[in-house]
């Protein structure tokens, strides 16, 4: 959001198809069409190696997805700790974690899985029920308490444990793979090294004299959540404690959500304790006209 106010293009739905280097400028080629840029910069997450691998004709690292699952219990579990419960990590992984979340849930997991698919994103009832004995065995008080959601994510882990940056300044390409879960707090300083690397290029830009800094949606439990202030429509999810307000501020904008999962992500509508139940319909009234897909076509939640 904060690039986008400052002059950024974004385009989605724009799959990488392939490209060429001149000598000086990159010539790609996207499903939305053709695109020009002096210097490239592949962060292509799970496909990153992929991309090198297309562009460059070679890669230095290989992505095994590694599939973390998490059971969520409900906000009733939050009081139980009040810190994270970390194991001793290993080699490969830091092990299952019992954490709060700023949502005002009990979470636990990751697992560490490895899988040849950089789509499969599901769960399996025998790790989930793993997790949950893993995390009564921390916290005994968990077997008293009901599972809110499960959930899985990947991440693009490679045979070394570093993050895979390198520059190709001769190639005026810079490539930024491996960024496994770390890459979340070290994002900023990431994005410092990378333009330091850019810079060696010979590539500089002036800084804005005032750039925009766009405010983030309060999401936390305890921050200053829109339905304690005046004027905000309606409560639309009363288990997230979601407004009219916060849910057509999503549906506008640049970035603005155009299916369920989007709409999920910037307002956490849907993801409370009764999974959607009661507030779908209302959902979809609001929504009509502002998806891909109207919701009564959406099969699940995304």
């Amino acid at each position: 959001a904060q690039a986008l106010a400052n002059g950024a293009r974004l385009l989605t739905g724009a799959a990488l198809t392939g490209g060429r280097f001149d000598g000086d400028i990159w010539h790609l080629k996207t499903a939305r069409g053709g695109l020009k840029t002096r210097v490239a910069i592949n962060c292509a997450g799970l496909h990153g190696d992929r991309v090198d691998a297309a562009l460059l004709g070679q890669t230095h690292f290989h992505i095994t997805p590694r599939k973390g699952q998490f059971v969520v219990f409900d906000k009733a579990a939050r009081a139980l700790v009040n810190t994270i419960i970390l194991p001793v990590p290993s080699a490969r992984t830091k092990g299952v974690v019992v954490f709060r979340t700023v949502f005002g849930n009990l979470a636990v997991g990751p697992t560490a899985e490895d899988q040849e698919s950089r789509s499969d994103a599901s769960t399996d009832r025998a790790t989930l029920e793993a997790l949950i004995a893993d995390g009564i065995a921390k916290v005994p008080g968990l077997a008293q308490m009901p599972v809110t959601a499960v959930y899985a994510g990947l991440r693009p882990a490679t045979e070394a444990k570093e993050y895979r940056i390198r520059p190709h300044p001769e190639r005026n390409w810079i490539t930024v793979g491996g960024i496994r879960s770390t890459g979340l707090s070290a994002a900023l300083g990431i994005a410092r090294h990378v333009y330091g690397l850019y810079a060696e290029m010979g590539r500089r830009h002036t800084p804005l004299p005032r750039p925009e800094v766009p405010r983030a949606r309060m999401l936390a439990q305890d921050g200053p959540r829109d339905w304690k202030q005046p004027g905000h429509g309606e409560i639309v999810c009363h288990c997230e404690l979601v407004t009219r307000r916060e849910i057509e501020a999503a549906l506008t904008g640049p970035l603005a959500a155009r299916t369920l999962g989007g709409l999920k992500r910037q307002t956490r509508a849907t993801m409370g304790r009764c999974q959607g139940f009661f507030c779908s319909a209302r959902l979809a009234e609001l929504t009509e006209g502002r998806f891909d897909r109207p919701m009564a076509e959406e099969i699940g939640h995304d």
